[in-house]
């Protein structure tokens, strides 16, 4: 009985009745419900249309012409509830005498027909099996029975093997035009070649089995993000919860000074940030519940799908296989979806006044404000004659890319000059986060990428971008760094590619073709997204690490189509861009989610920006062509 029990895991009862299933029937989603719960279900609240949402997950069936009796049956789940049901059955006579169902004399009965369905002793047993009419009926031990080894007949209805269009035949082949299993009949009748292609139904198996595990460690890849975006979410909402308590708590401190004047402001300001957390609560609730759904549909579907295949017949599983492989498809493109990352800002602005009371007022969005401005136009220290890109390199330092200087500047985020690197050109630079402590250059018109020390500046190594004895052969034109955890990737604008390299040795370990002119990169390692800005193409890419496009992005300004995308960076918190309109003095900076939904313009009026970059503190610094613009959040 335990090893039928452990086959079924929890899926014996249907979810209507919670009761055993009876003639259950499978929805698209892979939940399964007994045909008249369903019928009763689908009449009460969506008869007559043509779609039903599931009653667990909510997702969708289309459903064939006769409804819900057109349904597929589950006779996989079914046979396992039949086989639980006999166990259970026999099990509880384990400690009494079971008599003979067919003599009267009271015999002990040691087995039991299947296909009578009556217990029967030795002697009945013998006679049984003589006769013509039960000859070939199935006879178990009742001890068989009880240990789960005995697996219930199937009715002929049930049975997926048996062609119910032609008597006698079996379905020995599976049409892959049609997607069903056939008969030897069925293959010069109704599914004759060549608009019809079949194979035998053992090898359709086999290849369908694997087709489908090929799928698992992406839904496994998927499975492990919603549980990250569930607990990003909890913590977002838990740190809005400790920003609640520390700004009641402000409020009261402030309101303690001046309680006799200030009892009706007090009062009113605690109601709007409880009437706040209340909203927001309920929006990370709902965030939170979408997520736990599609959380737990990718496991059902995917412990159901892995169930199938290690437990179902080659018949059971080519029935169920077009809907597995349907809903696998359809749950592998889902996304989790992103929430506002500034719902967890809250903050309160104490008043200045006694007189006139005025307790304060709420802040409930994050804004960024320019805290410094380093450098100016010229070449000496200090100054940057196109200052084109950057990025943080030690704690405290940055990293520019000051090309017409020929050189890149080393500075620390006050603007205090640390160091000079000569160089031709640089265009690019991006810095490896390791023990150590790499800086990497591109050079206008190189083929080669430049790798130096950020202890002492000087030059470790150089490596191209394709195999050495093809580099001259070919024309290329770097445009973009970014680093990963463990590599380095490099974008080539003419070629319409990145290249991914070894972080150690600049190896290459391959090459990927995006649609995007990669002007500028940027990589979020927690979500598998590779951003690429493509400059006047006047759009960004999101892109998975394999280069597929999942969203693109087409700014604009005052709803007008942008001149240029240029410098990208991006956090768990989003994704930064710079966009420019080819005129000095109209350079923003733009807040997109992860999924590239536009959240908020951060600053407007920058002179010519290219390059940006988080610094080690988090704070927004632009390469504006003659200086550095560093933004702080307030």
């Amino acid at each position: 009985m335990a090893t039928a029990l452990k086959k079924i895991t929890p899926h014996l009862e249907c979810d209507i009745c919670q009761e055993k299933y009876k003639r259950p029937k499978v929805l698209d989603c892979q939940h399964s419900f007994c045909e008249t719960c369903l019928e009763k279900y689908y009449t009460s609240r969506y008869a007559g249309q043509p779609k039903i949402p599931c009653p667990v997950c909510r997702r969708e069936t289309v459903l064939p012409e006769t409804r819900i009796q057109g349904l597929k049956t589950n006779f996989h789940l079914m046979g396992i509830v039949e086989e639980v049901s006999l166990q259970e059955k026999v099990a509880c006579s384990e400690n009494t005498k079971v008599i003979c169902e067919i003599c009267d004399e009271g015999n002990e009965a040691m087995h039991r027909c299947l296909d009578c369905a009556q217990n029967i002793c030795p002697n009945c047993r013998k006679t049984h099996l003589r006769c013509t009419a039960t000859s070939n009926h199935t006879v178990a031990t009742l001890e068989d029975i009880r240990q789960g080894k005995v697996t219930v007949k199937k009715t002929p209805e049930e049975d997926e093997s048996k062609c119910q269009k032609h008597k006698g035949e079996l379905k020995r082949f599976y049409c892959e035009t049609c997607e069903e299993l056939i008969c030897r009949d069925c293959t010069v009748v109704n599914h004759r070649e060549p608009k019809h292609h079949y194979i035998e139904s053992g090898e359709a198996s086999r290849k369908y089995k694997q087709s489908l595990k090929d799928t698992f460690p992406d839904f496994t890849t998927g499975i492990k993000n919603l549980e990250q975006a569930l607990t990003t979410s909890s913590q977002a909402k838990q740190k809005f919860t400790q920003n609640v308590t520390k700004t009641v708590k402000a409020v009261k401190d402030k309101a303690e000074k001046i309680r006799a004047e200030i009892t009706t402001q007090e009062t009113k300001m605690i109601v709007e940030i409880k009437q706040l957390q209340q909203d927001r609560n309920r929006t990370y609730d709902e965030h939170q519940s979408t997520l736990t759904m599609m959380l737990e549909s990718k496991k059902h579907s995917l412990g159901t799908s892995q169930d199938i295949i290690n437990t179902a017949s080659d018949s059971d599983f080519l029935s169920l296989y077009p809907i597995i492989s349907k809903d696998l498809k359809s749950l592998k493109s889902q996304n989790p979806p992103q929430i506002d990352p500034r719902l967890s800002y809250l903050s309160f602005t104490p008043g200045q006044k006694i007189g006139e009371i005025n307790l304060g007022k709420l802040a409930v969005k994050g804004k960024w404000e320019m805290c410094r401005e380093i450098g100016k136009g010229g070449r000496g220290p200090g100054e940057f004659s196109g200052a084109v890109d950057i990025t943080a390199t030690q704690p405290g330092e940055i990293a520019v890319a000051d090309v017409m200087n020929n050189r890149v500047v080393i500075c620390s985020n006050e603007g205090q000059h640390k160091g000079t690197i000569p160089v031709q050109g640089p265009v690019a630079v991006a810095a490896i986060h390791n023990p150590e402590q790499r800086l990497l250059v591109l050079e206008y018109g190189s083929k080669y990428v430049k790798v130096f020390n950020m202890k002492d500046n000087t030059l470790v190594m150089q490596f191209p971008t394709m195999l050495k004895h093809q580099v001259d052969k070919t024309e290329m034109t770097l445009s973009s760094l970014a680093v990963t955890k463990n590599s380095i990737l490099v974008g080539d604008a003419y070629n319409m590619v990145w290249t991914e390299h070894k972080a150690t040795d600049g190896e290459i370990l391959c090459t990927i073709p995006v649609q995007t002119p990669p002007r500028y990169l940027a990589v979020e390692d927690n979500t598998d997204r590779v951003v690429v800005s493509g400059g006047d193409t006047k759009k960004v890419d999101i892109a998975d690490s394999k280069g597929k496009t999942n969203v693109t992005i087409r700014p604009t300004i005052n709803g007008k189509p942008v001149k240029h995308c240029r410098g990208v960076c991006c956090d768990s918190s989003g994704i930064y861009l710079i966009v420019y309109q080819g005129v000095t003095g109209t350079g923003h900076i733009h807040h997109y989610d992860l999924d590239g939904m536009f959240l908020d313009c951060l600053a407007q009026g920058l002179f010519a920006p290219c390059g940006m970059t988080f610094t080690s503190e988090g704070q927004l610094a632009v390469a504006d062509l003659h200086s550095i613009k560093i933004y702080h959040k307030v």
